[in-house]
């Protein structure tokens, strides 16, 4: 052997022997350290309590967004799924799908479906109609039987055949194999089972977990409220979803221009691209490989706010913590002494400090990803309000652990590296004579357990002011300018047969009756004060139809157009300010045009003038008898103000009253035709439903049987993201409030121990037990004082920050708003005197002789 490859040699035997003990060096540390944690039970839980709850808060929000932002789709190959534009009517899939040379397209669309089990009536179900190369582009196997494959999508309404999703199949059958072959009814029409999906499996729309999945050539079947949108349908309706999955070699640009030409094809004349209602001027193709949900557009910002909150209660945590163990560092002060008087470098007193923090942080990491994964489920259950479902992989995967195990590291670094440094910098001599508690009492100056006490003070003030904004915020969303009475009204969604086809030669007379109808037969039911009919609910993205309304400068706008039945405003709790509501003669076919508006309407077009008779806009009026084809006649008058409603936001929950137009049913140019039924009942809402659902169904006894509740449940479902984050943030700003008095009663106790002969003399010298009282409240309050001379300003800051990027969240106010402030600082100052009231009357009890003897 060479020279050079016996030096290399002993060179790596020398690096191994040095990695071993090294290894059993940091073993030993960590023994030591968890040796040390066992001899101070209640120390170590104090410490992995409060990192339980600051580690599990950052782990359950970070949960939340993984599962909504970043996880990949539970399919083969997510990374290679794209979805084609915003949405594609049948024939445009169609096309792109035979057309093309460039990818495999499938499509879907998620529907609301009237199933019945055994005759039964239930609720409706979350469904898909999909093609049928849908589960074989995804990769996804069925867990029994097969799965919907291309001979069930060829004919229109002829394979009338179900897979169930899994969670449908556990909760409604109970997970029995002999599913297979039964048949339930959907919207009246017996399918086959012929399949269920696997467990994992929830689609392409992260959220929804699909409880029936259907051939998409079965939608006039599945969906009678709406015409046939797979041959030639009157309404342009872009209702299916386009996955495709790229050619090998294939760019996405290249398979987007390849696909634009046949996507065009699809375009009535005068709506296509660059229009007025299809702005877009290019069909583009956007990553699917986590999925698409409305979630990621409502929560994103919220929860990324709420990580932020959560990270400064880490923080105060951290400071929390460090002070905690710079208490018991000079505690410790013999012990650090004598190590180094044996020889332990100050570096290795450093390191087993170190891994002492790091060990307790990990064993709070581990408390706080339990914590975690029961808050994430009570966070959904939260999201869902009840009767939006909202279904989210929440099982731990490597990304959150791996963000776990790292915060926990980090936080254990954090709070040990001053106590740490403070150990390893003792002098060994006054220490080992046991001089050190006399010779560090100085109770003046910046001393590290100070500044850790006033940066957790000025962190929570941030929070309870950020908390404070959101409180308040939504206070005055759900506050009585609302302008409805929530309570007491029931609303359900009732659409007949046909009732997205008004279009249809004698659809809008036919559904005028039903409508009419339906009106009487609630009215009769004992408890019922008044009902009507009304276009929109506060969760409706669309409340209506629009129509070109000319200002008085001349420029021309669109204003919603809102269709109802007469006693809507009565029914719902909306005053009427001038004028009157609809009657029963405004329904008739000869009547003039007539229109309600609100308020916001008449500051936009005539703030000095009654607006009662005054023509509110020119348009087209329904042919009810349509006979020739023609839909709409030339309106021969323009429709007249007859009222004018108070300003509410009744379908803007969490924005300002808009300029609305309300016009009769039958009075109203639209091709859709469903309604949502209000009624105002005199007792307890619940005891009508059951009777209301009746009256419902001798419609049809195929009708969807949509969910029936009150008004105020729809709005608290439609101000969820608002709930949220004032909930959380006040829930962390309690907890931040917590650990910061906490925080600051252990240093005040602390130096109260500390200064005990100090008091003695004090109080042998004449000092009253009022004076020192006054005396530790006063370090207390510098402290709070010195905290928020900090926290204002980043307070103000932040809460510019989070109005200016986060919609929808601050309402009614601004982010400086004074009260907020002040009412944060008094509650701040209340909890603090109250923290430091404590050691404060422990120092005036103390006797003098018995302080000078221990001295």
């Amino acid at each position: 052997m060479s020279d050079y490859r016996r030096a290399a040699a002993w060179a790596a035997i020398a690096q191994i022997r040095r990695a071993v003990q090294y290894s059993r060096s940091m073993l030993r540390d960590l023994t030591y350290a968890f040796r040390s944690i066992r001899q101070s039970p209640g120390f170590a839980a104090a410490v992995v309590i409060s990192l339980a709850l600051g580690i599990g808060a950052n782990t359950a929000i970070f949960s939340l967004i993984d599962a909504v932002l970043w996880r990949l789709l539970p399919v083969q190959d997510p990374a290679g799924l794209w979805v084609a534009g915003d949405g594609v009517t049948f024939q445009q899939y169609k096309t792109m799908r035979d057309g093309n040379r460039v990818a495999d397209l499938a499509a879907f669309s998620t529907v609301r479906l009237n199933v019945s089990v055994d005759g039964g009536i239930e609720p409706t179900a979350d469904g898909q109609l999909v093609s049928g190369n849908y589960f074989s582009l995804l990769g996804v196997k069925p867990a029994i039987g097969r799965s919907i494959g291309l001979e069930d999508d060829r004919v229109p309404n002829g394979h009338p055949v179900a897979m169930l999703g899994y969670g449908y199949w556990k909760r409604r059958f109970g997970l029995a194999p002999s599913v297979l072959g039964r048949t339930i009814s959907i919207s009246g029409a017996p399918f086959t089972i012929i399949g269920v999906t696997p467990p994992e499996f929830f689609g392409v729309e992260v959220g929804v977990n699909p409880d029936i999945f259907i051939p998409e050539m079965m939608q006039p079947t599945a969906m009678p409220a709406f015409e046939n949108l797979l041959e030639n349908p009157i309404i342009f309706r872009t209702w299916l979803t386009a996955v495709a999955r790229l050619k090998p070699g294939v760019h996405p640009a290249q398979a987007a221009a390849a696909l634009e030409p046949l996507w065009l094809e699809g375009f009535p004349q005068g709506r296509g691209p660059k229009s007025a209602l299809f702005p877009a001027s290019h069909l583009v193709l956007n990553s699917a490989s986590t999925g698409l949900t409305e979630l990621r557009r409502q929560f994103s910002q919220p929860l990324y706010v709420l990580m932020a909150i959560a990270g400064i209660v880490l923080l105060i945590a951290c400071a929390n913590i460090a002070n905690l163990l710079l208490a018991r560092s000079t505690a410790r002060r013999a012990e650090f002494a004598v190590r180094l008087a044996l020889g332990a470098g100050r570096w290795r007193l450093i390191r087993q400090l170190l891994i002492e923090s790091v060990a307790l942080a990990s064993l709070g990491g581990l408390c706080g990803v339990l914590l975690a994964r029961l808050a994430t489920r009570l966070l959904v259950l939260y999201i869902s309000s009840g009767r939006t479902p909202v279904a989210l992989d929440l099982n731990p995967n490597s990304r959150i652990l791996g963000f776990t195990a790292a915060i926990s590291i980090a936080t254990g670094v954090l709070f040990g590296m001053a106590p740490a440094l403070r150990a390893a910098r003792i002098d060994i001599w006054p220490a080992l004579k046991n001089l050190g508690n006399l010779l560090n009492r100085g109770h003046g100056g910046l001393e590290p357990r100070k500044v850790l006490a006033a940066a957790q003070v000025a962190l929570s003030l941030v929070l309870l002011v950020g908390a404070g904004l959101f409180v308040r915020s939504l206070q005055k969303l759900n506050g009585n300018d609302f302008g409805v009475s929530r309570e007491s009204v029931l609303i359900a969604r009732v659409e007949p047969k046909g009732s997205d086809q008004r279009n249809i030669p004698g659809t809008t007379a036919r559904l005028d009756r039903i409508y009419r109808d339906l009106l009487n037969r609630v009215q009769e039911i004992p408890g019922v004060r008044a009902a009507s009919l009304g276009q929109a609910s506060p969760t409706t993205p669309n409340p209506g139809a629009a129509d070109r309304v000319m200002l008085p400068s001349g420029e021309t706008i669109y204003i919603p157009m809102v269709m109802l039945y007469p006693n809507y405003f009565a029914t719902i709790g909306v005053p009427l300010v001038e004028g009157r509501e609809f009657e029963s003669a405004d329904l008739a076919e000869s009547a003039p045009a007539a229109c309600i508006v609100n308020e916001a309407f008449v500051r936009l077009m005539s703030p000095s003038e009654d607006p009662i008779g005054k023509p509110c806009f020119t348009g087209r009026r329904p042919n009810v008898h349509d006979t020739t084809g023609e839909r709409y006649l030339p309106s021969p008058e323009p429709y007249r103000i007859v009222g004018v409603a108070k300003d509410s936001r009744y379908t803007n929950p969490a924005g300002e009253p808009r300029p609305t137009i309300y016009t009769t049913f039958l009075q109203t140019p639209t091709g859709r035709g469903q309604m949502v039924l209000h009624v105002r009942v005199g007792g307890e809402p619940r005891s009508v439903i059951p009777r209301l659902r009746e009256e419902i169904l001798r419609i049809d006894r195929t009708l969807p049987s949509f969910d029936i509740h009150t008004l105020g449940q729809e709005m608290d479902a439609a101000l969820v993201q608002q709930r949220l984050v004032a909930m959380l943030s006040s829930l962390f700003g309690g907890l931040a409030l917590l650990l910061a008095s906490v925080g600051l009663y252990g240093l005040l106790a602390f130096g109260v121990a500390q200064r005990t002969g100090e008091m003695g003399i004090r109080m042998a010298i004449g000092a009253k037990p009022g004076d020192l009282i006054w005396m530790i409240l006063r370090e207390a309050f510098v402290l709070v004082l010195a905290g928020a001379i900090v926290g204002v300003p980043v307070a103000l800051g932040a809460a510019r920050l989070v109005g200016s990027r986060v919609s929808g969240l601050l309402f009614g106010l601004k982010a400086t708003d004074p009260a907020t402030i002040l009412m944060a600082a008094l509650l701040l100052l209340a909890v603090s005197g109250v923290a430091a009231l404590l050691p404060a009357r422990r120092a005036s009890r103390v006797d003098p002789m018995s302080a000078l003897r221990n001295e």
